[in-house]
């Protein structure tokens, strides 16, 4: 488990963990089932900060500052993901443009539009369900705001097939993930979220992982399988559905 926590940490964010890990790759795709822990401790990273945020503003720019704060500590990894897909999926190329697009390092305008929409969707549902909670239960939701984003990527692990233009990307890396190392992944997100939000924490499950098999189609639709860009952008799209469905069942917490 170690070994495999270290190597995510050295490889999506900017920590320096000088610790050399031996079978880089194989322990990336053995270690799938402790992603979303991965992503909780993330989470629990993130919390802490806005736990010091708030002791100087209000929730949302508490939040705010959690978002700089992740887009600095993981280099906007899945962000730039995200707009990479954005451009080539709804580019209305044949296959091997969207492909192509999505590798290109520009930035175009729906790369941009995706950007925006992800902040002022997650801003202002933040914003919306601040008044409906306690400031533990604030806490909570940034930890499993960043363990959801990291739980859907593992749903789209399952059968994939790869779509990228190198049979090197990363994309690659995690071609035949064992079934019970994903499932083990959900097991972990879904007790998260029962021990943070009780029965609540199974809609936001369902409703999260929904919305990811759903994307999983499209872009299958699209490209017929998957790329890095198409996987890392899983992440912040489930973060935003994560939120909505917060302010949707906010009666309830």
């Amino acid at each position: 488990m170690i070994p495999s926590l270290i190597l995510y940490f050295q490889f999506f964010t900017r920590l320096s963990l000088n610790v050399a890990i031996d079978q880089p790759l194989k322990r990336m795709k053995s270690g799938v089932k402790y992603f979303s822990l991965f992503g909780a401790l993330i989470g629990i990273i993130e919390a802490a900060v806005f736990f010091l945020a708030r002791l100087f503003f209000e929730p949302v720019l508490a939040f705010l500052i959690v978002l700089f704060f992740d887009a600095v500590l993981t280099g906007a990894f899945h962000l730039d993901a995200l707009s990479d897909m954005a451009d080539g999926l709804f580019s209305s190329r044949n296959k091997e443009r969207m492909l192509e697009i999505m590798k290109d390092s520009r930035v175009g305008s729906n790369g941009v539009l995706s950007l925006v929409f992800y902040y002022l969707f997650s801003l202002l549902a933040f914003q919306t369900i601040t008044h409906e909670m306690t400031e533990l239960k604030l806490l909570l939701v940034v930890i499993c705001f960043q363990m959801i984003g990291k739980n859907s990527i593992t749903l789209l692990f399952y059968k994939m097939v790869y779509a990228g233009a190198s049979p090197n990307g990363l994309g690659a890396a995690f071609l035949d993930v064992r079934t019970k190392d994903i499932l083990w992944a959900q097991f972990f997100t879904l007790s998260l979220l029962l021990i943070s939000f009780q029965w609540i924490g199974v809609i936001l499950h369902l409703g999260c992982n929904g919305f990811t098999w759903a994307y999983r189609r499209l872009v299958i639709k699209k490209v017929a399988g998957l790329n890095g860009d198409t996987l890392g952008a899983a992440s912040p799209l489930s973060q935003v559905v994560y939120l909505l469905l917060l302010v949707l069942i906010r009666g309830f917490l």
